[in-house]
């Protein structure tokens, strides 16, 4: 990947930005923190992630953070300097290995400094930029659903680039609702302040140029204009004739209402008669896999495994991290050397399912798309391999086969931004190629679920 240097950085900054926001001054720190602060780092991910054991990729990556090093001015901002560390973070590709926002720089911009943001948001389909919601004052512009081609003379697909590479993932869609959630900070934190946003659309002859907001204006705004609807995270929905069972889980976090809809929602199923389930698992970012156990508990009386394999990046930081807070894996490793790849026992994650009486013996079919993560995917994935039903899609799952997690949280002692670093590799079902996902067994062009279940 092409590094930006930091002077390119500097230069967008006076390009793109307007008249900064009042009384706000932008925390920077001297060279020597910030190469402390990237040693750290550094040295986290080496000593942990199991990438790193590749020895073309660590030498290229080692290289890059070289380079991030060089290029560092005598001071620079805590942005830009969380830009540098998130591009070579994104160079992991690891949806689990990341670095966290500046929040506290933020809020100093916005609350503390009377900073402006965008009254509007974005939605991401098919690598491209479309604006989701526009809540300004003036309602005399209806641009909801209109595809963004460049924000103050930055293209689109530049900016798309840019973001993908701050959540880790560069080129893959599967970071895209993280781009959506973090864009009006991201856009912030890499091109600088900005009152204005010039919007150039498609069809539209001429930039549309629309007044940031202040914080308490943007959450006025959002409530008078914005949607207010909170989509429910589990549902449950039947057919006419309620043959056809339509369950809908936005996430495998696991909190106690999930372990209830499913208890609940299995028992109506049952009650109904229903010979068909369909599980949607689309945009569904992953979550806790004794959450997809549970799930498994009501499809299946086998004993299967959620992965292929699992190994552990031995170091003597993970050993002690173990000792204390993981002694059943620490005794494992304890002895072994470091810098190896330990692949644990399959029986150490062989699953018994905990069957229950009101399990679904019908025809299953899961629902994915790209934005199916983590979780989601090793849900798809043990489908497919154990025969549990039909995987049904436009895409493969966002997340590859081969993926990386169990990740510890660290603190830079400078900056004080945290991070996060996976030492274990996963591979789960539902394909033979690492870096692609889940297949769907019924693949749809262009695909959308329509049916009269809502």
């Amino acid at each position: 990947m092409v590094k930006l240097c930091v002077l390119t950085i500097l230069i967008s900054l006076l390009l793109f930005q307007t008249t900064p926001a009042q009384d706000y001054k932008p925390t920077y720190f001297e060279k020597a923190e910030l190469i402390e602060d990237l040693w750290f780092f550094q040295n986290k991910v080496e000593n942990m992630h199991p990438l790193i054991l590749n020895k073309v990729f660590a030498f290229e990556w080692s290289m890059h953070g070289n380079i991030a090093e060089k290029q560092l001015p005598d001071s620079l901002s805590i942005n830009q300097f969380y830009i540098e560390i998130a591009k070579l973070v994104g160079e992991l590709e690891d949806t689990h290995t990341g670095i966290s926002f500046p929040y506290s720089e933020r809020k100093k911009y916005m609350i503390d400094g009377g900073g402006v943001s965008m009254p509007f948001s974005i939605t991401v389909k098919d690598h491209r930029l479309y604006v989701n919601e526009y809540f300004a004052e003036d309602r005399s512009h209806d641009i909801a659903g209109k595809q963004i081609l460049a924000i103050n003379n930055i293209a689109s697909d530049q900016i798309l680039q840019d973001m993908r590479n701050t959540v880790g993932v560069r080129g893959r869609e599967c970071g895209d609702r993280s781009v959506e959630k973090m864009f009006a900070m991201s856009f912030w934190a890499l091109y600088g302040e900005t009152n204005v946003y010039r919007l150039k659309l498609m069809g539209e002859d001429a930039p549309l140029a629309i007044s940031g907001v202040s914080n308490a204006k943007y959450f006025e705004l959002k409530k008078k204009y914005g949607s207010q609807q909170n989509p429910e995270k589990y549902h449950l929905s039947f057919s006419e004739d309620q043959q056809l069972a339509k369950m809908s889980i936005a996430s495998f976090y696991g909190d106690e209402q999930y372990y209830q809809f499913l208890k609940d929602a299995f028992q109506e199923i049952k009650s109904k008669g229903s010979k068909q389930l369909i599980i949607d698992v689309r945009n569904n970012p992953g979550g806790r896999s004794r959450a997809v156990d549970s799930l498994l508990n009501y499809l299946t009386d086998k004993s299967y495994s959620q992965y292929k394999s699992i190994g552990i990046r031995v170091s003597e930081e993970l050993k002690a991290n173990y000792k204390q807070k993981r002694p059943e894996l620490y005794a494992r490793i304890e002895k072994l050397p470091n810098d190896t790849l330990f692949y644990m026992d399959s029986t150490a994650y062989k699953h018994e399912p905990n069957y229950k009486e009101s399990a679904f013996t019908g025809e299953v079919y899961v629902l994915i798309n790209e934005r199916s993560n983590s979780a989601a995917a090793t849900f798809a994935g043990v489908v497919k391999e154990k025969g549990l039903g039909t995987i049904v899609g436009n895409k493969a799952t966002g997340e590859n086969i081969r993926y990386y997690g169990d990740f510890l949280m660290y603190k830079l002692p400078n900056t004080k931004i945290t991070f996060y670093v996976s030492p274990k590799e996963f591979i789960q079902y539902g394909g033979t190629k690492l870096n692609q996902g889940v297949e769907p067994d019924v693949l749809i062009r262009d695909f959308e679920f329509r049916d009269e279940i809502n």
